[in-house]
């Protein structure tokens, strides 16, 4: 019975969307690669995750955070060692409120991908939003030490709740 619930709530999400069209041809690719024997079918299984990856990333470009979150979802379900599909999915989650949910996703996305500064930022603003201004500053000075110019605004904020500890 729970699966059917968990179905029902992420169709539910998906035609909430209003872009069932895009749903079903990864779907349909996703099957296919089923057919496919060896090497090959992980390949075709990576194709599959990114397409959902680029949908999510359509749908959060226009603020449809639950569609986001739930290709996000997918995408990794497809394949776990996609670090850009872990961060937006941070972020997706994050947008709805869920900002506990989301630091395990950047930190999954640092996990398998050290250089990604945009990880890092996202994991500095959502540990920012929770009150862990000494964990987010290192977050922040992650993302600065690999060259990553990171938004004064924010650099600003933090710095009104915890001064950078860098600087004496």
């Amino acid at each position: 019975m729970i699966p059917i619930l968990i179905l029902v709530l992420i169709l539910g999400m998906t035609v909430a969307t209003g872009d069932t069209v895009s749903y079903a041809e990864p779907f349909q690719l996703r099957e296919s690669v089923k057919e496919i024997p060896g090497k090959d079918a992980s390949l075709a299984q990576r194709t599959v995750a990114k397409r959902y990856f680029r949908l999510g990333v359509e749908l959060a470009k226009i603020g449809k955070w639950g569609g986001a979150a739930v290709e996000y979802f997918r995408a990794i379900g497809e394949d776990d060692t996609l670090a850009e599909a872990h961060t937006n999915l941070g972020v997706a989650l994050a947008q709805q409120g869920k900002v506990e949910r989301a630091i395990p996703h950047h930190a999954r996305a640092l996990e398998l991908n050290p250089k990604l500064t945009q990880a890092y930022v996202n994991l500095a603003v959502d540990l920012a939003y929770l009150g862990k201004y000494t964990e987010a500053w290192g977050a922040v000075h992650s993302a600065q030490d690999l060259g990553h110019t990171v938004n004064l605004e924010f650099i600003t904020r933090l710095n009104t709740r915890l001064p950078d500890p860098r600087k004496p």
